[in-house]
């Protein structure tokens, strides 16, 4: 269950309202990169079947479902838990970088990285 509370760091890095279908579809094939003030880092793959895999701050993998609605991202643990849901950013597309506040009240950056990078997250 921690690492889909770490999932939801994030939370606002996706998307929103209208153009959330669009920008959700730009992470497919792609990488979304967190990266938190200790240095630590995290990596989600997101699929249009509505699944995803990632690794969390430290290497663990993660991988469950997900379902996107309005303005919300919902990450589903495969253990049958309660979904941890958020609100989601605008417009982002592959090669963008931008900061936002996670849901623990913290500074995190974000990038949508071009390809699915497969290493370790710090």
């Amino acid at each position: 269950m921690k690492k889909f509370v770490a999932a939801l760091a994030i939370g606002a890095a996706l998307v929103a309202s209208p153009a959330f279908a669009g920008t959700i579809e730009n992470t497919y094939g792609n990488t979304i990169v967190v990266s938190y003030a200790n240095g630590s880092q995290a990596q989600y793959h997101f699929n249009a079947d509505g699944t995803f895999t990632g690794i969390a701050p430290g290497g663990s993998h993660m991988a469950g479902r997900y379902t996107a609605e309005g303005d919300q991202l919902c990450l589903i643990p495969p253990s049958g838990a309660a979904p941890q849901c958020t609100a989601v950013a605008t417009d982002k597309n592959v090669g963008d970088t931008w900061s936002q506040t996670a849901t623990d009240g913290s500074a995190i950056s974000v990038e949508l990285r071009a390809g699915r990078e497969e290493h370790h997250a710090h």
